[in-house]
């Protein structure tokens, strides 16, 4: 875990023997720039912004192929146990307010995929939304497919960005 001395924002870093994992918190505002300048609306973006949002990198550091499953992934704390809220599932969400396509594109551009096959040395970057208001504690169960095995580790003591004091 690092804090940022002049943003305030923490960075967790997790690794085992093939696969690292590395969740920046953004801040509602952040999430909210972001998606104004691409073009949703002010609602939109606060709909978003609503959620815990963490900047992810993932990489493959072994020497066998991962499969990651967004779906698979828990979020425990008081809110009670959900996986990330995945692209396809906001794509419903978009469809139904009548986002704009070239919106729906950057969004789905901007979200970490909700299925990757990673090979070895394989990274890949973006944001993933969870269901839980900013500043939430949380523990993080991440599953992962390796060499048809499933594997499991646990991150406690997340917690997803609030809106800044003062």
């Amino acid at each position: 875990m690092h804090t940022d001395a002049s943003s305030g924002l923490t960075t967790w870093t997790w690794q085992d023997r093939s696969l690292s994992l590395e969740l920046a918190q953004l801040l509602p505002d952040q999430t909210r720039a972001f998606f104004r300048g691409r073009g949703f609306d002010p609602d939109h973006a606060e709909l978003v912004a609503s959620h815990c949002v963490f900047q992810t990198i993932l990489r493959n550091r072994g020497d066998q192929a991962i499969k990651i499953e967004l779906h698979r992934w828990n979020s425990d704390g008081r809110e009670g146990s959900a996986p990330p809220r995945t692209n396809r599932d906001w794509q419903a969400t978009w469809v139904q307010e009548e986002v704009a396509d070239a919106a729906r594109i950057a969004f789905r551009w901007a979200l970490f995929p909700g299925e990757h096959h990673f090979e070895p040395s394989d990274w890949l970057m973006g944001m993933i939304l969870f269901d839980l208001p900013p500043a939430t504690p949380f523990e993080l169960t991440l599953r992962w497919r390796e060499d048809g095995e499933t594997h499991e580790a646990r991150l406690p003591d997340l917690r997803c960005a609030g809106e800044p004091s003062g």
